[in-house]
């Protein structure tokens, strides 16, 4: 199995529509929100530009079925977020993915970055702690709502570890004892316009 390396943008926008169209058939087999990926391109894009390294993808059979992206490199504070990884289906619970995820953390070992942080929907969050990172719930309110009815809603009595909150959009990060998707239910019921995400992070 060899992982490549996106080296143009036709490959780069290759990538992105396998993606998307990954992302898009998954959430409606799972029911999940379907997020529009046009920002993510746009993220992709910007990494290229910067360090294409940390774009990766496998093939088999001339066919594009896993791929990696990052996002947000800052090599003076040594970290960068994990922009998205996917696997097609019919090639899941094979070690692609932690495969690819190990290719990714030894690359940026190489480049001195130092801290890798991401978002995941639940069902990926398994993948994540077996791989050693640490979670935590965001919780993200936009337009009319603010960190006050993100508080009155927190009936977990979680330990708020940082916050902000701007004109239209403000957001909490709380810590969690562990992964429970009943957190995001209950937040984003209780809250309008709530969108609530486990985070993980972790140092190399």
């Amino acid at each position: 199995m060899e992982i490549k390396v996106v080296e143009t943008k036709e490959k780069l926008k290759e990538v992105f529509v396998f993606l998307s169209r990954l992302f898009f058939e998954d959430a409606k087999e799972y029911n999940e929100h379907y997020y529009t990926m046009s920002e993510r391109f746009t993220e992709m894009s910007h990494q290229f530009e910067k360090d294409n390294e940390l774009l990766l993808y496998i093939e088999e059979n001339r066919k594009i079925v896993a791929a990696i992206t990052a996002k947000n490199m800052d090599t003076e504070k040594k970290k960068i977020t994990l922009g998205i990884i996917g696997v097609s289906k019919e090639y899941r619970r094979k070690g692609y993915a932690k495969i690819l995820i190990k290719k990714f953390e030894n690359t940026c070992k190489k480049k001195n970055i130092i801290h890798i942080d991401l978002g995941a929907r639940f069902r990926a969050c398994p993948l994540y702690i077996e791989m050693g990172y640490k979670p935590s719930l965001m919780i993200q309110v936009f337009d009319f709502t603010t960190i006050q009815d993100i508080r009155k809603a927190n009936t977990f009595n979680l330990k708020e570890t940082s916050s902000w909150q701007g004109d239209t959009y403000g957001f909490i990060f709380y810590n969690i004892p562990k992964v429970d998707e009943k957190y995001i239910d209950v937040f984003e019921k209780n809250v309008s316009t709530a969108h609530a995400q486990f985070i993980f992070e972790k140092d190399l």
